[in-house]
């Protein structure tokens, strides 16, 4: 990690930007690094690392008017895939040099008393459980192969629960074995959902998965991505809304995780808060021709 700070640095050093760096290991020296490098009027604070990192630098500079950059170092890099910034401190130093600065919306979480935000998606169920039974060495040992080790491990958890869904006040209840609050459309099931999921319109997508067993659970799976209109699926198996405000209870409870990080448990309340964050990512003009060159 520390060789990609210093690349990063030359890198932005050369390209005339004043750059102060540091390396910490704890989540809370990176929420105090970050406020100060907010308070001393800092334009750009840039997250050398995985999901971890970036959410936790997230949490300091919603609502500012500092512009988020990511160089991705983790396992899943769930924002910087999502906006096309590739792995690699030569490529992602690039679009903070040259991206354009993009303002998108962010989930805003409340869960047991505290307050949690998130910028891809809020997972209910299934893909928390599996979340949490990969250990970070899995992780550093074989990458997302580590995630797809732990879904196997967790199948038997593949089934459906009770759950009572509140959207914008009007009370629905239903019974799946996963629930998405999207905010962007890759929220890790390898791909993106036919119904676009935009980030930056106001809402929050709730994506809800009927199925018990693993295989159920497939076939559920890609009936959600394959959905193209709101409301409940053909085969009955997926649903799909927007909301604002979104409260999910369970009678008994579940793993909650916000991109890629285990939280709490249910019940919890979610909200939207529109153009609260502002990243760097590729120029739009540029997007496609590089993602397909790299």
């Amino acid at each position: 990690m520390g060789q990609a700070v210093h690349e990063t640095k030359v890198r932005l050093d050369a390209a005339g930007w004043k750059v102060e760096t540091c390396l910490v290991d704890r989540k809370s020296d990176l929420r105090r690094r970050a406020k100060g490098a907010v308070k001393a009027g800092t334009d750009v604070v840039v997250a050398v690392g995985g999901d971890g990192a970036v959410l936790q630098v997230v949490q300091v500079l919603a609502g500012k008017k500092v512009a988020l950059g990511i160089i991705p170092m983790g396992t899943g890099n769930l924002l910087a895939s999502n906006l096309g910034i590739p792995r690699g401190t030569e490529q992602a130093a690039e679009i903070l040099v040259h991206g354009d600065h993009r303002q998108i919306d962010i989930g805003h979480l409340r869960v047991h008393g505290k307050r949690e935000l998130f910028t891809v998606a809020c997972g209910v169920g299934f893909d928390a459980e599996v979340m949490k039974q990969t250990s970070k060495r899995a992780k550093l040992r074989w990458g997302k192969l580590a995630y797809v080790a732990s879904a196997i491990g967790q199948r038997k958890r593949v089934r459906n629960v009770g759950h009572r869904i509140t959207l914008d006040g009007r009370r629905t209840s239903m019974r799946a074995t996963q629930v998405f609050l999207a905010n962007f459309g890759g929220v890790g099931l390898a791909v993106e959902p036919r119904l676009e999921v935009e980030p930056d319109d106001g809402y929050l997508d709730v994506i809800a998965i009927s199925a018990s067993g693993a295989l159920r659970g497939l076939r559920s799976g890609w009936e959600a991505l394959r959905q193209g209109e709101p409301g409940e699926s053909p085969n009955g198996h997926a649903y799909r809304a927007k909301a604002r405000e979104i409260r999910i209870e369970v009678k008994s409870t579940r793993l909650v995780e916000v991109d890629g990080s285990v939280i709490g448990t249910t019940p919890i309340t979610a909200s939207v808060r529109p153009a609260a964050l502002t990243v760097i990512a590729p120029a739009k003009s540029r997007t496609t021709s590089a993602s397909a060159e790299r």
